[in-house]
């Protein structure tokens, strides 16, 4: 009791030397093992103190908070289930298991909630389990999961704070139940009453730091993940929460680095292997992060966003192929797809009257997707259309006001339920409405099983199935989805009459600057995408296209050029292809979308990565006058390995496709006539604006018209 471990496990020893029955002294040094990190050496001497006396409830309690202490839910709901066998009617037991299990998968919060009801019964003051039990129930109805029981989990986190309303802890407990409900405001407040009661609640302080990342706050968000470590070095959430904000912040190191150090403290904590995951990926190691996220989805199977993540990080690994990816998928919809449809919709199945088009996305932002969906959605006609946009943007910004603004409705979606966004889509009457995420965050997939309205439609923008039958269609085309791709997709095709995706530059884009190998001398290439698509091969690509241009450099650029780690992994990666460090230059990214279309002016020829092509960034380097040279693909490829050549047949730039063999040889010819690649480069914008790529009002035109055809189809099936 007084600390000195060391002494009395001696003492512990010798009772057992003279008396190897003693019980009590077995499982008193088995606790000690726990307490001091030998958890399998201390669960077995406290399972021998069991055999000896099967009766005493207080040898499995403890047991149970040993393995609950390093992250083994499973083995210690079973102890802590011993216990209460033996000792039914003992609150504290029933409290301590349903504190104990919340970050088992849903069957074990489900135990918890019966647990910590069980203790407010046997004692009905009970504030800390009436908290906690609303809590799990709140977590259990987040947004993307049944919100059936939010007015039983209101009724117990309101009694909880009016029994003590100054209790840090039930304030805590209220605002991390206001979070798991998406009431990001609220919970704000409440996690800072809960530091204004007890300014060194780490708990607090590292949920502060998620919850200001996640609504764009990061730097703060870091800070305060810092200052719960500082109180608490060992707590294991400030640790996932500072990954969490570090890999917003662009360092991916610190990310991987506080992701490992949550490991070493529980090493079976789901949330931090797909934290790690995903900052080795988003350094360009890809292959290291694919089995981390496995890991992730194997300890947390109940976590639908790891198992998406999953899902997207398998686009960049080479050799991926569209059969194993629907498998995937559909193995997501199997779990978490399941939802009963709604009742028949009531819209009147006029064939040609003005639709109501929902929108679903999370990135009604400043991402690289708005600057694609912004014009489209300014191009439709509004005789024909109605549009509804719902945002499931959790840090809105500029951007995000430019979007409301084109909106007939607009609904800030990010605290609803999939249950209660289904409702309101309903309540709305969208006819068609449309999934713009497919599994990357933010996405809403949920509301789609439910089938809210009468015509569902996924877009091939993200370039992979949803896996989820309730569509009516994916709109795509015949450069990414050809004849013969319908078999790795769960929805039916329907493919516009031409590209479906179309560019026109932003107003704050600069004039296209004059070659810069006039200036430097030298041939610069250069790639401004996510460090993710740098695979080993792109790798091997890229470097032999610099063997084939003497003295040329290769520009990258991205927010991950800021971290020592990423800058690193990139150099030695080039390095292994005989690419020295001082023909790289990694930039990091300016402030301003006018500053970073600018740096193309330092750019005469763009790259493209393979498997995972540009989309945005291609687009925006022809606009600056960057001829791109991308991989031709092969037949086996997926959707997202061909959208480099379908935006060039797109533009009629189909001469610089080139498949991997000629691939060099096609960047060194275009470099080796400097005066014509000036001349490319001055016409380029023009050509783009006049090309089918640069057509949006064509591109929403053929949106309508596939809207129109699939709700003409719905009209006409008698409903």
């Amino acid at each position: 009791m007084n600390g000195r471990l060391a002494e009395a496990e001696i003492l512990y020893g010798r009772i057992l030397e003279a008396a190897p029955e003693q019980a009590d002294a077995r499982h008193l040094l088995g606790v000690l093992c726990g307490q001091t990190e030998r958890v399998e050496q201390g669960a077995a001497l406290i399972g021998a103190a069991m055999a000896l006396r099967p009766d005493a409830a207080d040898y499995p309690a403890n047991l149970a908070n040993i393995l609950d202490a390093v992250g083994q839910p499973e083995r210690a709901a079973a102890a802590h289930r011993r216990a209460l066998s033996l000792a039914p009617d003992a609150a504290e037991s029933w409290y301590r298991f349903g504190n104990a299990l919340p970050h088992g998968g849903t069957h074990l919060r489900e135990a918890a909630v019966a647990a910590l009801e069980r203790a407010v019964r046997l004692v009905p003051g009970d504030h800390r389990a009436a908290g906690r039990a609303a809590l799990l129930l709140q977590i259990m109805a987040r947004p993307h999961r049944d919100a059936g029981r939010r007015v039983e989990a209101a009724a117990l986190l309101e009694r909880s704070v009016g029994l003590l309303p100054e209790d840090a802890g039930i304030r805590f407990d209220r605002a991390a139940a206001l979070y798991a409900l998406g009431d990001r405001s609220g919970a704000m407040r409440e996690f800072r009453h809960t530091l204004a009661l007890a300014p060194g609640h780490a708990e607090a302080l590292s949920n502060l730091g998620l919850l200001l990342d996640e609504t764009g706050r990061t730097t703060d968000g870091a800070t305060a993940c810092r200052r719960a470590l500082a109180v608490q070095p060992g707590h294991v959430e400030g640790w996932v929460n500072l990954s969490a904000a570090c890999e917003t912040l662009g360092r991916y190191g610190a990310a991987a680095e506080a992701a490992r150090r949550a490991l070493t403290v529980q090493p079976g904590h789901a949330g931090a292997f797909s934290n790690l995951a995903g900052a080795l990926g988003l350094m360009g190691r890809v292959e290291e992060s694919l089995p981390l996220l496995q890991r992730a989805v194997r300890l947390d199977p109940d976590d639908r966003d790891a198992r998406s993540r999953y899902l997207c990080a398998l686009l960049y690994r080479s050799g991926q192929d569209g059969a194993g990816l629907l498998e995937e998928s559909r193995r997501w919809a199997e779990r978490f797809a399941v939802a009963a449809p709604l009742p028949p919709p009531a819209n009147d199945p006029d064939p040609n009257r003005r639709l109501r088009i929902g929108l679903v996305s999370g990135d009604f932002r400043n991402h690289a997707f708005s600057f694609y969906m912004e014009p489209l959605f300014r191009a439709f006609d509004r005789s024909a259309v109605e549009l509804f946009f719902y945002s499931t943007a959790t840090a809105p910004d500029a951007k995000t006001e430019r979007f409301r603004a084109l909106a007939d409705r607009w609904c800030d979606a990010a605290a609803l339920t999939e249950e209660e966004l289904a409702a309101r889509v309903r309540r709305d009457g969208v006819d068609v409405l449309v999934d713009l995420a497919s599994h990357t965050a933010g996405n809403r997939l949920g509301i789609f099983t439910r089938r809210p309205a009468p015509v569902q439609v996924t877009t091939a923008v993200n370039i992979v199935t949803t896996g989820i039958d309730r569509f009516d269609a994916c709109i795509t085309d015949a450069l990414l989805a050809p004849p013969g791709e319908e078999a790795h997709y769960a929805e039916p095709l329907l493919r516009l009459t031409r590209f479906s995706w179309a560019y026109q530059g932003p107003p704050e884009a600069p004039e296209v600057g004059p070659l810069p190998a006039l200036r430097n001398g030298f041939i610069t290439f250069g790639s401004f995408n996510n460090p993710s698509k740098i695979t080993e091969e792109t790798a091997a690509l890229w470097a032999g296209v610099l063997r084939a241009v003497p003295n040329s450099r290769l520009l990258l650029k991205y927010k991950a050029m800021r971290d020592p780690a990423s800058r690193a992994h990139l150099t030695a990666l080039f390095a292994c292809h005989g690419v020295s460090s001082d023909r790289l230059e990694l930039r990091r990214p300016p402030a301003g979308i006018r500053a970073n279309l600018a740096d193309y002016n330092d750019v005469d020829i763009g790259l493209d990565p393979t498997p995972y092509n540009g989309h945005t960034t291609t687009c925006e380097a022809l606009w600056m006058g960057v001829p791109v040279i991308v991989p031709a693909g092969r037949p086996q490829d997926l959707g997202i390995a061909r959208v480099g050549s379908a935006i060039m047949v797109s533009a009629g730039l189909s001469d610089l496709i080139a498949p991997d063999a000629a691939y060099a040889a096609r960047a060194a010819a275009l470099a080796a006539d400097r005066d014509a690649l000036a001349v490319l480069r001055a016409e380029l914008r023009s050509r783009v604006a006049a090309s089918p790529l640069g057509d949006v009002p064509a591109l929403a035109r053929a949106y309508e018209a596939a809207f129109r055809t699939l709700w003409r189809r719905w009209c006409g099936a008698g409903r």
